[in-house]
C-alpha cells in the first residue's frame, strides 16, 4: 500500500469518488494571424505554428532559415520558395485519471471498461486519420509526494499507450510521460481533505495530444 492509500486508510479519510468516464476535447486556439516578413536573399521563411506545452496552447512563432544551394560553375539566381503552410495545432484529448483507473492503480489490466471504450474511440479516429505522432501525458494531484505522484502518472501513461498500441496503433508514434503534479488545470485552496480531493479531480487526467505533422517531436 503507498503512502497516501495508508494515510487514507489510518484517517478514514475517503478516496476520490470515481469520475464519470468521458472524453473532453480541449477547444483548439484561435486563428493566429502571422504577417509574412518581405523577402531575404538566400532564406526562407518557415510559418509559425501551435504547440502544445505546459498543458496550454503555445504559440511558436515564424523562423527565417537559409536556403542549402550547391555550389555552380555559373551565377545562379535563387528564388526562395513559398513559405510552407503552418501546421494545424494539436489536438488535446483528455480523459478524467479517475474514471480511467481505480485509487492508486496504473496498470493496463487496471483500466475501466468505460476508460477502455473511449481509448478505443480515439484509436478508431486515429487509424482512419493519417498522423504524425501522439504524445500521452499522464497527471496527478498535489497530493502525496512527487517520486509517488511521478511514477502513478508515468505508469499510466504507459498503460494508455499499450491501450492504444493493442487498438492497432504503431508503437513508434506514440511516447508515453508522466510529468506528476505539473500544470494543474485548477487550483484549490486548503480546505478539508476530502474536499480538497475532490477540488482537485480536474488535475488527475491523462492527456492524448495528437500532432498531425512530425513537428514539435520529443
Amino acid at each position: 500500500m503507498t503512502f497516501v492509500a495508508q494515510l487514507a486508510s489510518a484517517t478514514g479519510l475517503l478516496v476520490p469518488i470515481m469520475a464519470s468516464a468521458q472524453i473532453v476535447v480541449v477547444p483548439p486556439p484561435v486563428y493566429h494571424y502571422e504577417r509574412l516578413p518581405p523577402p531575404r536573399r538566400g532564406m526562407v521563411w518557415h510559418s509559425g505554428y501551435w504547440r502544445w506545452a505546459h498543458g496550454a496552447y503555445v504559440w511558436t512563432p515564424g523562423v527565417w532559415a537559409p536556403v542549402v544551394v550547391e555550389p555552380a560553375p555559373y551565377r545562379v539566381v535563387v528564388v526562395p520558395p513559398p513559405p510552407p503552410p503552418a501546421p494545424p495545432p494539436p489536438r488535446v484529448e483528455r480523459l478524467s485519471a479517475d474514471a480511467l483507473f481505480p485509487f492508486d492503480k496504473g496498470s493496463v489490466n487496471d483500466i475501466r471498461p468505460q476508460g477502455l471504450a473511449d481509448i478505443a474511440q480515439i484509436a478508431a479516429r486515429l487509424r482512419t486519420n493519417p498522423f504524425g505522432h501522439v504524445e500521452v501525458r499522464g497527471y496527478t494531484d498535489r497530493l502525496g509526494t512527487d517520486a509517488y505522484n511521478l511514477d502513478l502518472s508515468q505508469r499510466r501513461a504507459e498503460a494508455v499507450k499499450a491501450e492504444l498500441i493493442a487498438q492497432g496503433l504503431p508503437a513508434e508514434k506514440i511516447h508515453a510521460e508522466g510529468l506528476g503534479s505539473q500544470d494543474p488545470i485548477v487550483q484549490c485552496s486548503n480546505g478539508s481533505r476530502n474536499t480538497l480531493i475532490q477540488c482537485l479531480q480536474p488535475n488527475r487526467r491523462v492527456e492524448i495530444v495528437t500532432y498531425v505533422s512530425d513537428q514539435p517531436r520529443w
